[in-house]
């Protein structure tokens, strides 16, 4: 037989949503949800990029990276799209 159901021993992991946490920080999202974030106006970034600096957004209608300083047009890569851990930035 297969468990469907986790165990009390297992952990159940958390699903990734735009909405905000009852604390007030962000969830972290996958990559169709942080699309509709930045077409809705906000700013967001991944988790795993370790840098403060780089964050994504829509500039003059062109989906852009901020990163090394500059404002760049975004080729979203294989990880972006795989990537679960999406967050938007406060303003």
């Amino acid at each position: 037989m297969i468990d469907i159901l986790p165990t009390p021993s297992q952990s159940v992991p958390e699903t990734t949503s735009p909405v905000i946490s009852p604390k007030g920080t962000a969830r972290q999202m996958d990559f169709p949800d942080a699309m509709r974030e930045i077409m809705a106006g906000h700013t967001i970034t991944r988790l795993s990029w370790d840098s403060n600096d780089e964050y994504c957004l829509v500039k003059n209608g062109i989906l852009s990276i901020f990163t090394k300083g500059a404002l760049h047009s975004w080729l979203v890569s294989d990880g972006d799209l795989n990537g679960a851990d999406w967050v938007v930035l406060p303003v």
